[in-house]
């Protein structure tokens, strides 16, 4: 069975594919899995489906989703309840939240990363995690160099 989507693709039904010729700057919930080909700026919630951000895909964006799969280019915070996954040739650049991380050889990622089962719900009520400062995490340790293990015994 196929749907036609707003963008007037054809896709499996329960899916929509954004166009490699489209060009989305704002917010985008959807309520069902999305498939990034083009650029997208914002925001993107579909916190009970899967993103994949398509080889050619250019993300700039917080995204909260079940789970999110990048082939392309992703820059933002990203909260996924099951696993975020990054293949071989993509790009991430930002923050993590996933209960599970997959990282192909080749794929480059520059991110801060938290791994917890903790539902995002509990912790982050009606989109804050969006204004969350990823620089100063509650409760974080500083890291301590080897060096400075060693001196303080």
């Amino acid at each position: 069975m196929l749907a036609t989507t707003s963008a007037g693709i054809q896709s499996p039904a329960g899916k929509s594919v954004l166009g490699e010729s489209l060009v989305v700057k704002g917010q985008i919930h959807s309520r069902e899995d999305l498939t990034i080909e083009g650029e997208v700026e914002g925001t993107i919630d579909m916190i009970d489906h899967q993103l994949t951000i398509a080889a050619n895909g250019n993300v700039r964006a917080n995204v909260m989703a079940r789970e999110v799969e990048v082939f392309g280019s992703i820059q933002g915070k990203v909260e996924a309840l099951d696993k975020v996954c990054i293949r071989k040739g993509a790009s991430f650049v930002g923050d993590i939240h996933s209960a599970g991380i997959v990282i192909e050889d080749g794929g480059y990622v520059k991110a801060g990363v938290d791994l917890s089962r903790q539902p995002i719900h509990s912790q982050h009520e009606q989109g804050r995690w969006l204004e969350h400062d990823s620089a100063d995490p509650a409760g974080s340790v500083p890291i301590q160099t080897l060096s400075e293990l060693v001196s303080a015994h």
